[in-house]
């Protein structure tokens, strides 16, 4: 074998190992619950309904009554079901039979009355009527049962994932149950039909005459919308609804709107007791809302918690010959409601998903993964990482790095021993010839030597 034909040969060898190797080798709550000075229901929630932020969690996610609270999912099935509010409906005694003997609040309604739907909501929402509930179960649903299937269903899609019904008024039932976060997105929901809003923010409502009684005032018990109240009014509230059962205790959800900020509150299993030292008790539904309302509009307001290109960390950086980390910064300018007078400088920021090294080429702006915004040890906000300038790829040290990561496989190792034993014993044969040829040579030279001097001999003589 020639020394030509010898490297040809080793470099198909190298090639076929390259090529066996290549088809080996594997081708989001900030809480401030612990800021507001006390919290007497076991469950409050409290909720921005400008951005979705939870503001206040406790309890927010266990299961617990929702007594008439019940009514808003009821709501909601009504107008989902029904464009036309002007449309009337019978009431009918074998509906109000169905609460005797269970001490409901109700709305006065009797066996005939005739009523438009709208004027049936508002006996279910303002003074919670359970009359109220049963007729438009009955009348929607064709029948209680029928009318609950379509409450869980309802429930179902707005991903209440914590929430069974069992009837349309609230009563208490073992299988009856939701939570605060369900309720609120139960509300959210509701909140999307205007005549929904309308009817929750009416502290008292003038219902008209009808077939069986004559016109009358409904009151509702919502007091926080009641300035006869005193005690609990409070002009920033809108609505919505409350609920009280023995097992629920007392509840109450609402919303209130003040200098551009909106909430949503949410206080369930509340009692009656002496919270503020007046020898007078307060219902502490009431009470937990009025607390949750008045810290956070004195005390939050949206600060800018990053700044557009805000550094945030480094990152190592592969095969890129100019640099070898690379700094990441904030995307996005980000906006969350915080203690006011808290700022970018107040917060820390926790990459998510954040690679160990990530790898050149790269663009000014490419994205690389999420932050938390974290703010006294709460999550209060998320924004992207980008990189915060160009790096080019360098060849040689992807090369380089391709090279170390191929002779880490120990099928490559094996590989390289073998194309190397294979060369050794290509170069020993070659060299073995080699010599074979050259002691060929010497022996033809010392023939052809002899030769010349036997034919010099005989010329002499």
């Amino acid at each position: 074998m020639g020394v030509l034909s010898m490297k040809k040969f080793i470099i198909f060898i190298c090639i076929l190992a390259i090529l066996s190797v290549s088809f080996i080798i594997p081708a989001s709550a900030q809480n401030y619950a612990d800021s507001i000075e006390q919290l007497n229901c076991k469950v409050d929630l409290l909720i921005s309904l400008d951005n979705g932020s939870v503001i206040v969690d406790k309890n927010a996610d266990a299961k617990v009554a929702p007594a008439s609270l019940t009514k808003i999912m009821t709501a909601l099935v009504v107008l989902e079901k029904n464009k036309d509010l002007e449309k009337t409906i019978t009431v009918h005694q074998s509906e109000l039979d169905t609460l005797a003997g269970t001490g409901s609040s109700t709305a006065g309604l009797k066996d005939g009355e005739v009523m438009s739907l709208y004027n049936m909501l508002c006996c279910l929402l303002i003074p919670s009527g359970n009359d109220a509930a049963v007729v438009l179960a009955c009348e929607v649903g064709g029948s209680v049962d029928g009318f609950v299937k379509l409450m869980n269903e309802e429930a179902q899609k707005l991903g209440c994932k914590n929430t069974h019904f069992d009837n349309p008024h609230g009563l208490d039932s073992a299988t009856h149950y939701t939570t605060a976060s369900d309720l609120a997105k139960m509300a959210q929901a509701a909140m999307k039909f205007s005549s929904f809003k309308a009817i929750v923010a009416n502290s008292t409502y003038d219902l008209p005459a009808t077939n069986k009684n004559e016109a009358r005032t409904l009151t509702n018990t919502n007091f926080l919308l009641n300035p006869s109240y005193v005690s609990y009014y409070y002009s920033y509230c809108k609505g919505i609804k409350t609920g009280s059962t023995d097992s629920a205790g007392k509840c109450l959800i609402s919303y209130a709107s003040k200098d551009g900020y909106n909430y949503l509150a949410v206080a369930m299993g509340g009692d009656y007791r002496d919270s503020d030292a007046d020898n007078v008790e307060e219902n502490q539904a009431f009470m937990d809302t009025l607390r949750m309302y008045s810290w956070a509009f004195s005390n939050l307001s949206y600060e800018i918690i990053a700044k557009k290109n805000q550094f945030v960390t480094t990152v190592p950086l592969n095969y890129c010959w100019s640099m070898d980390t690379m700094r990441l910064v904030a995307k996005d300018e980000t906006l969350a409601l915080v203690p006011s007078g808290n700022d970018s400088d107040s917060v820390s920021f926790e990459p998510v998903n954040l690679s160990d090294s990530i790898d050149a080429p790269l663009k000014a702006g490419d994205e690389v993964c999420d932050a938390k915004i974290m703010f006294a040890g709460q999550q209060i906000g998320t924004v992207k990482l980008v990189v915060a300038e160009d790096a080019n790829l360098s060849i040689i040290l992807y090369a380089t790095s391709a090279l170390k990561k191929l002779t880490g496989y120990t099928i490559v190792k094996v590989i390289i021993v073998l194309v190397v034993l294979i060369v050794l014993f290509v170069l020993a044969v070659n060299i073995l010839e080699n010599r074979k040829r050259k002691k060929k040579r010497e022996l033809k030279i010392v023939k052809y030597n002899e030769l010349q001097r036997n034919t010099a001999k005989k010329k002499k003589k």
